[in-house]
């Protein structure tokens, strides 16, 4: 169905931190610090996060469980990136 995968594909930055379970701070954060890519905007200006989004704060939020540091992480990231 065209609407429905339109919605997964355009989520607000709180559809994000419910599919995540992560804070909107946190995702403030994560984006301020380089762990979360900018999302695209709309011609109005706000924020629309997609899957790889979603699948890139879990693998964040994952990492952060098991304990590696913020550099450690980007050094991950960086090597998808």
């Amino acid at each position: 169905m065209p609407g429905d995968h339109a919605a997964v594909t355009a989520l607000k930055r709180s559809d994000l931190a419910r599919l995540t379970g992560c804070n909107l701070e946190t995702i403030r954060y994560y984006e301020s610090v380089g762990l979360m890519p900018d999302p695209p905007r709309t011609a109005s200006g706000h924020r629309r996060y997609g899957p790889a989004h979603v699948e890139r704060l879990n693998f964040v939020m994952r990492a952060r469980d098991l304990g590696f540091t913020m550099e450690e992480i980007r050094g991950l990231l960086s090597m998808v990136d």
